[in-house]
């Protein structure tokens, strides 16, 4: 190669990395859409709207939430699969987008594929619940009950492939339990239907049930956190009910469209990590039953194939079918 060509292609090479920098370093540069691929008002859209809010200060430019609600989670994230690939366009997801693949025999996108994981933002436990009168006074009892009496025992959810759902069919697969599964239209009917004691069992997450636990309707028999949560002192660990290996949470994240510049991914997830460190947005997320978690690209990428994998086996091993 001669020093022409040599000098030529280090300079296209300097030019190149003088230009990722600037934009790193001017990113945004107009208003960002943050899409929560589920209805406004729960749990995700508050604390999407608590991020983008942070993030709207911190870079002088508006994080707009953008709720595009449907099929389960499946029409938001197709629209962030399918937007320009600069960084303008991120989606606000949870657990259902990596449970959807497991349940639909076609999908609009591939999720690996088609989108890259920027951060893991937060995480809730999930909690067993049961009404106020029930007879049941430890997950050990209602365990034991449903293994002898398979079926007898009614769990809520808000639907087939929510995540409520594929949680409980988890904890049958682990015990050796058998439920009944009821789907409601929404997550708000299912929990509605455990405080009114239409359903014996409901497995949810913190952040969607602390005004029920408030009502006094119903009664936490585990919780699926490392140790017993302040607000929820009464509620033992699954691990302290005798429920080894049963682990899930609800989390949520943040992904771009995949192709997005790296420099683009590198600037908004040292944006992410700044606000996620911000006092207020670390207690707001508190008061919802979360915790911030902060991960990395590559911490929530491994995060995310493992929960593919996951729920690709259990849907398989248990023969759940979507209605």
């Amino acid at each position: 190669m001669s020093h022409f060509l040599i000098a030529r292609r280090a300079l296209l090479l300097a030019g190149l990395a003088a230009s990722s920098l600037a934009i790193a370093q001017s990113y945004p540069t107009k208003p960002v859409r943050l899409i929560v691929p589920f209805a406004a008002g729960g749990p995700n859209d508050v604390m999407a709207r608590v991020l983008a809010k942070r993030l709207t200060g911190d870079t002088g430019q508006p994080f707009v939430v953008d709720n595009k609600p449907g099929a389960g989670g499946i029409i938001g994230t197709d629209a962030v699969a399918k937007a320009t690939a600069d960084g303008y366009t991120l989606g606000f997801i949870s657990g259902p987008v990596t449970m959807a693949p497991a349940l639909q025999p076609k999908m609009p996108y591939e999720t690996m594929r088609d989108l890259v994981p920027v951060a893991r933002v937060a995480e809730s436990p999930m909690v067993m619940m049961v009404p106020a009168t029930s007879n049941f006074k430890t997950a050990g009892e209602l365990i034991e009950f449903a293994k002898k009496n398979p079926e007898k025992l009614t769990y809520g959810t808000g639907g087939v492939g929510s995540t409520p759902h594929l949680t409980t069919e988890l904890l049958s697969s682990i015990t050796g339990a058998k439920f009944l599964h009821v789907p409601y239209k929404g997550g708000g009917e299912s929990i509605k239907a455990v405080m009114g004691g239409e359903v014996d069992l409901l497995i949810d997450s913190v952040t969607s049930t602390g005004s029920a636990f408030a009502s006094g309707r119903i009664k936490g028999l585990g919780i699926g956190s490392a140790k017993r949560l302040p607000t929820l002192a009464n509620v033992p660990t699954f691990e302290e009910a005798g429920l080894k290996g049963f682990k899930v949470e609800h989390w949520v994240g943040i992904v771009a469209t995949a192709k997005t510049p790296q420099p683009v991914l590198d600037a908004l997830q040292a944006q992410i990590a700044k606000a996620l460190q911000s006092p207020e947005v670390a207690k707001k997320f508190e008061e919802l039953g979360a915790r911030t978690v902060s991960d990395t690209p590559a911490e929530f990428d491994k995060f995310m194939r493992e929960e593919l994998a996951k729920w690709q086996q259990l849907v398989k091993t248990a023969k759940i079918q979507t209605q």
